[in-house]
C-alpha cells in the first residue's frame, strides 16, 4: 500500500460529480428500479486519488456485482459528458484509505465550465455586435473581465434565438481563463438537481455547496424555474449567498423581471432591483453579418460549401427573423448544397430551398393575437398579463396602445385590436421580429 500513501487525494470536481448525477437516471433507465435500488443508488462517489475516481460500494456482493455489470458502463457513460474523466474504481469502505474516505461527498470548488454543448465554441469573438445588442455585449465583456462588482446580479433577456446564450457562455470562457471559478448550468438543470436533492434529503448540502461555491454562477433559461416555488426561493437564496460572498450572478430569460411569468411577487420585486439588459432583433445589416458568419462556419466543416453573396443579401432582407432561425436557413441552404453536387449555392437555388420560410416572411397576417403580443412585448409583459381584469396604471397604459374599435376586444378588459396607434405599417415591421 506504499503507492497510495504517495497518491494524490483530491475531492471528486464538479464536473465529475454532475455527470455521474445525470448517468444515475440513465443507469437506472437500463438496469431496471429493482437492480438501481439494491446496488446503484447507495453507490457513492468518494473522490479522486492517483488518477482514479473512487466509489465506495455498499456491501461485498454490490461491489461484485458492480464490478460486473455496471462499472464499464458507468465509465462510458460519465466520459459522454465529461471528456477525458480517468478510470473508476469501486471499493469498500475499508479499503479506502482513511484521509481519503474523510473526501466522501466532498466537492472541489467548480474550476471547470459547467457549459452547454453548442457549436462551434461561443465567444466574444465571434459574436455579430450592432446597436440591438452593443449594451448587453458590453456589460457582459465587463463582468467577464471582473468589473461587474458594483451590479451583483444581472438579467439580459431577450426573445428565443437572439444571442443570450453565446454572450452567457463568452462570460464563462474568458472569466474561466482568467483562474475563476464557474458554474454555467440551465434554469432546467437547476430545477432537476435541486428537485433530486430534496428527495435525496442527505444530498441537499452537496447541491447547496455546488451552487454556492462559484464565484461566477451562471444560469440560461431561468424561466424554466420560475413558477416552481420552492425552486424559485432557493435560486434567490443562492443568488444572495454568492453576492454576499463577493461573487457574480448572471441569469438569462426570455422576458425581463415584470414579464417572468408564474415568478413570486416578492421575488419578481427583488429581481427588479438587479441591473438588466435587453437585446433587440436584429436589423437587416445585422442579420446579414450573422449569414456571413454561419456561412463561414459550415464551411469549416463542409470545405467548398459556398452561398451566392446576393442570395444572402435576399434573405437577410426577407426573413426578419432571429440569429437562431437564420442560422436554421443556412443549414437548409447546406443541404441544397450537399444534394446539388457541392456547388455555390445561387440566389435561384436559394429562394426555392427557402420558399416556405421566405413567404411566411412576407406573407405575415396581423391578427389580434399578433397584436397583443407586439404590445405585450414593447412594454415588458405577457399577453396574459395585458388581459388582466385590472385597472392598475402598469396594465392600463400598455392598453392605451390600442384604440377603440368595434371588435377583438376581452371581454372585461377593454381590449380592442381593430386599429393599433402603433400604425399598420409599423405593426407590421414589428411583427415579423416576433417570431
Amino acid at each position: 500500500m506504499d503507492h497510495i500513501e504517495e497518491a494524490r487525494r483530491e475531492p471528486a470536481g464538479v464536473g465529475a460529480a454532475r455527470a455521474y448525477e445525470m448517468v444515475r437516471k440513465e443507469l437506472m433507465g437500463e438496469f431496471g428500479a429493482d437492480f438501481f435500488r439494491s446496488y446503484i443508488d447507495p453507490l457513492r462517489l468518494v473522490a479522486e486519488m492517483d488518477g482514479v475516481l473512487l466509489f465506495r460500494a455498499g456491501s461485498r456482493v454490490a461491489q461484485e456485482r458492480l464490478r460486473q455489470q455496471v462499472q464499464h458502463r458507468l465509465e462510458s457513460r460519465t466520459r459522454a459528458y465529461v471528456p477525458g474523466l480517468p478510470p473508476t474504481q469501486i471499493l469498500l469502505e475499508h479499503e479506502i484509505p482513511e484521509d481519503v474516505r474523510a473526501l466522501a461527498g466532498a466537492r472541489e470548488e467548480p474550476t471547470n465550465v459547467v457549459q452547454l454543448p453548442r457549436a462551434p465554441q461561443l465567444t466574444f469573438d465571434n459574436f455579430c455586435v450592432d446597436s440591438s445588442n452593443h449594451r448587453p455585449f458590453t456589460v457582459a465583456q465587463m463582468i467577464a473581465a471582473g468589473a461587474g462588482v458594483t451590479f451583483p446580479v444581472w438579467l439580459v433577456h431577450s426573445a428565443p434565438g437572439c444571442g443570450k446564450t453565446h454572450l452567457l457562455t463568452a462570460i464563462a470562457h474568458t472569466a474561466q481563463s482568467q483562474g475563476r471559478t464557474v458554474l454555467m448550468m440551465t434554469g432546467q438543470e437547476f430545477l432537476e438537481h435541486f428537485q433530486t436533492a430534496l428527495h435525496k434529503k442527505r444530498d441537499i448540502q452537496s447541491f447547496k455547496d455546488m451552487v454556492r461555491a462559484p464565484d461566477l454562477l451562471i444560469i440560461d433559461d431561468f424561466h424554466r424555474i420560475c413558477g416552481k416555488k420552492a425552486t424559485e426561493e432557493e435560486a434567490f437564496d443562492t443568488f444572495y449567498d454568492v453576492t454576499r460572498r463577493g461573487g457574480q450572478v448572471v441569469i438569462a430569460a426570455n422576458h425581463g423581471a415584470e414579464g417572468l411569468e408564474g415568478l413570486n411577487d416578492t421575488l419578481r420585486a427583488k429581481l427588479k432591483g438587479a441591473a438588466s439588459s435587453e437585446i433587440t432583433e436584429p436589423d437587416a445589416a445585422l442579420r446579414r453579418r450573422i449569414l456571413e458568419m454561419r456561412v463561414a462556419h459550415h464551411a469549416r466543416t463542409s470545405p467548398g460549401f459556398a452561398v451566392a453573396p446576393e442570395a444572402l443579401d435576399m434573405i437577410a432582407e426577407r426573413m426578419h427573423v432571429t440569429g437562431r432561425e437564420l442560422d436554421g436557413a443556412v443549414c437548409q441552404l447546406l443541404i441544397e448544397w450537399k444534394i446539388s453536387g457541392g456547388t455555390t449555392v445561387t440566389l435561384e437555388a436559394t429562394a426555392n430551398a427557402l420558399q416556405s420560410k421566405l413567404s411566411d416572411a412576407a406573407e405575415r397576417r396581423i391578427t389580434v393575437q399578433l397584436v397583443q403580443k407586439v404590445v405585450a412585448r414593447h412594454y415588458n409583459m405577457t399577453p396574459q398579463q395585458l388581459l388582466e381584469r385590472t385597472r392598475r396604471h402598469s396594465v392600463a397604459r400598455p392598453r392605451q396602445a390600442m384604440t377603440p374599435g368595434n371588435s377583438g376586444g376581452a371581454p372585461g378588459t377593454g381590449i380592442h385590436v381593430c386599429a393599433p396607434r402603433i400604425g399598420s405599417a409599423r405593426l407590421a415591421s414589428t411583427a415579423n421580429h416576433c417570431f
